[in-house]
């Protein structure tokens, strides 16, 4: 690459000789060179591109091509081809600049009103959002101190948001006097009852279906007035756990057949910068599609667009009953097997099948004895 500066210039006409005399006279010439009997090639300094060309015209020399070459051409070269590179080295520095900040605060804690009432008080009250000047432990004290409903309280600075995460101070049961029942989780018949306290409202042999009331926070005095406590009780169960997969002997299946073409688009903000695809020749596709942040936190934040075309393909599929049934009642019973934890026992399994113009159902059952409920 040459260091200095200048346009080479490649001419027509005749008397050229004349020509170049009058031009040296006034500027340096390089590199003539003389090409056919009417053309001719030289560079001239960058600076006199303009005096040169103006005298060309008054003397009616045809211009064939006029280009700059040297580092400044170089440089401009540079800046015009990677003007988006340019402008991601922008964008980087504005990254480092603004990264010393803090842009959000975020507050989680049970309830919702608190933690907006918590992030409204920082928000107002944060003398700087410079993360050198945010005295954490201290902010923490102050927002003990500010609202009796924290109990304990967390705040660190992490990326370019300040987190909070507190808990809220909670009374026991035995001093707001208010209690819970117990309710079932499941669906079930009851096999075993053991009351600590409380007032029941099931039985043995009972079968409850889940959400309903089994022990009522309250007993019943000798003079026959409620008195509140925290219910506790052991309550077993077989509980049924119930799964079904639908077979068809005849259907149309759509399937990818690996193929894929990907889309990438840049975004700074809404604005599209860089777009690079291929030419999709998909005569059936199925499309995803993510965005990823290629920088958070930006005042203008760069995005990445994928989108993924995947190729189809659909057929139709003949297949006897007969031939898969125990795949199909595999699957049911392991779908129904997803329901398990770990205290369950199984008892007992079964299954049934129903069938109708080519559509089997498998009907998977799995009883198992359970603790519905256990607080002792």
């Amino acid at each position: 690459m040459q260091i200095h500066n200048r346009t080479k210039i490649k001419i027509k006409g005749f008397n050229q000789e004349k020509l170049l005399n009058e031009l040296s006279n006034k500027i340096s010439i390089y590199n003539y060179k003389r090409i056919s009997h009417g053309e001719s090639e030289f560079e001239i300094d960058y600076k006199n591109r303009k005096t040169v060309k103006k005298i060309l015209n008054s003397k009616n020399y045809e211009i064939l091509h006029i280009r700059n070459i040297g580092i400044l051409n170089f440089l401009k070269s540079i800046f015009t081809r990677y003007g988006i590179f340019v402008g991601l080295v922008v964008v980087a520095i504005l990254q480092i600049f603004q990264y010393s900040f803090i842009w959000k605060v975020k507050v989680y804690g049970q309830d919702s009103l608190q933690s907006e009432q918590i992030q409204s008080y920082i928000e107002k009250n944060l003398t700087s959002k410079y993360k050198n000047n945010i005295d954490t432990k201290n902010l923490e004290q102050i927002i003990k101190n500010e609202f009796e409903f924290v109990s304990s309280i967390s705040i660190a600075i992490i990326g370019q948001s300040l987190v909070v995460n507190f808990n809220e101070t909670i009374l026991p049961p035995e001093m707001d006097n208010e209690f819970e029942p117990i309710v079932s989780d499941f669906d079930g018949l009851i096999t075993e009852i053991n009351l600590v306290q409380g007032t029941l409202n099931c039985k043995k042999g009972d079968i409850v279906q889940k959400g309903d009331i089994l022990v009522y926070p309250y007993i019943v005095d000798a003079d026959g007035n409620q008195r509140a406590l925290q219910p506790k009780a052991e309550i077993k169960a077989k509980v049924w756990y119930k799964s079904n997969v639908n077979f068809y002997e005849y259907r149309i299946v759509t399937e990818r057949t690996g193929k894929v073409l990907v889309e990438n688009n840049v975004y700074i903000g809404n604005l599209l910068l860089y777009n690079y695809n291929q030419k999709n020749n998909f005569e059936q596709y199925e499309v995803e599609k993510e965005i990823n942040e290629l920088s958070k936190n930006l005042i203008l934040p760069l995005k990445l667009e994928k989108i993924y075309y995947y190729e189809t393909v659909t057929r139709e599929i003949v297949e006897n009953f007969e031939n898969v049934k125990e795949e199909i009642i595999s699957q049911a019973r392991e779908k129904a097997l997803i329901n398990l934890q770990e205290d369950d026992i199984i008892e007992d399994e079964n299954y049934f099948i129903t069938q109708n113009a080519g559509v089997y159902i498998v009907n998977y059952t799995i009883c198992v004895e359970k603790t519905l409920i256990s607080n002792l």
